[in-house]
């Protein structure tokens, strides 16, 4: 399986992703906000968006994934961020799953169960 992390900052992603290594999944990550992720044909399994840093450009790419129907069955989980930006991200992707940094493990790990 394959998890992709989005995170606006190189650093804090690189601590963010070690975790989830545990889990022996393939994680691919991406941080900055001057370029752009190409995905091509392969697309992630679970989509990881951190809502702590830029919270609007996660959102872009949570939209990009969602609005064509062959990529509306990859979940998105946004993690973390101000109460008041995950509330904005919950009206808009009410679908998605939202958790914090420390269930972060728990929830990719009952995602992956279920999309086997």
């Amino acid at each position: 399986m394959t998890i992709f992390y989005l995170h606006w900052n190189e650093k804090e992603l690189k601590e963010r992703v070690q975790p989830l290594r545990q889990l022996k999944h393939t994680i691919d990550s991406h941080w900055s906000s001057a370029e752009t992720v190409k995905f091509g044909d392969t697309l992630p399994d679970i989509f990881i968006i951190s809502l702590d840093r830029l919270p609007s450009h996660g959102r872009q790419y949570a939209q990009w994934l969602w609005e064509a129907k062959k990529r509306q069955h990859i979940p998105i989980v946004f993690v973390d961020g101000k109460p008041e930006k995950v509330e904005e991200t919950k009206q808009k992707f009410p679908k998605a799953v939202y958790c914090t940094a420390d269930t972060l493990l728990d929830t990719i790990s009952k995602i992956s169960v279920t999309i086997k």
